[in-house]
């Protein structure tokens, strides 16, 4: 039984056809949509089209919007693009930061209310400020692990 159907397989090889070892040609009605090429060998290779080739679809109108085009100018938007653009607006600290209390959009050298003020002349009528212990410093460390 098994050499019935390698007989059957050795039938249809491409070595037992009469155009020797070449795939077999398809014969079609209709030859629009097929690309004809010749492959030329020796000194110089090429593949020189041989035969008409025609697109799926129709190629794009002409169109006056391309991506060469400003589409600011296009649709007159460049008196918005400057007005936005072109300033650059200085933003206060508060708009960042709206929960914390009091002004805080003035310089803190104004008020003496700075990091380095407070550090300089401490507070009268409040705890003393102290170093951190080691182990407190320990929770500022990284460390490995996720």
């Amino acid at each position: 039984m098994m050499g019935e159907q390698f007989r059957k397989v050795e039938q249809y090889s491409p070595k037992s056809s009469p155009r020797g070892a070449r795939s077999p040609v398809v014969s079609r009605q209709d030859s629009s949509g097929t690309l004809k090429t010749t492959i030329l060998l020796g000194k110089n290779p090429s593949i020189v089209p041989s035969g008409p080739f025609y697109l799926m679809k129709e190629p794009p109108g002409d169109s006056e919007l391309t991506g060469a085009t400003n589409l600011m100018a296009y649709y007159g938007l460049e008196h918005s693009y400057t007005k936005f653009s072109g300033k650059k607006l200085k933003e206060a600290l508060s708009s960042f930061l709206p929960t914390l209390p009091g002004v805080i959009d003035s310089p803190g050298a104004q008020d003496n209310s700075s990091l380095r003020s407070v550090i300089e002349k401490p507070p009268i009528g409040g705890k003393e400020l102290l170093p951190l212990t080691s182990s407190q410093l320990d929770g500022f460390r990284l460390h490995p692990g996720p």
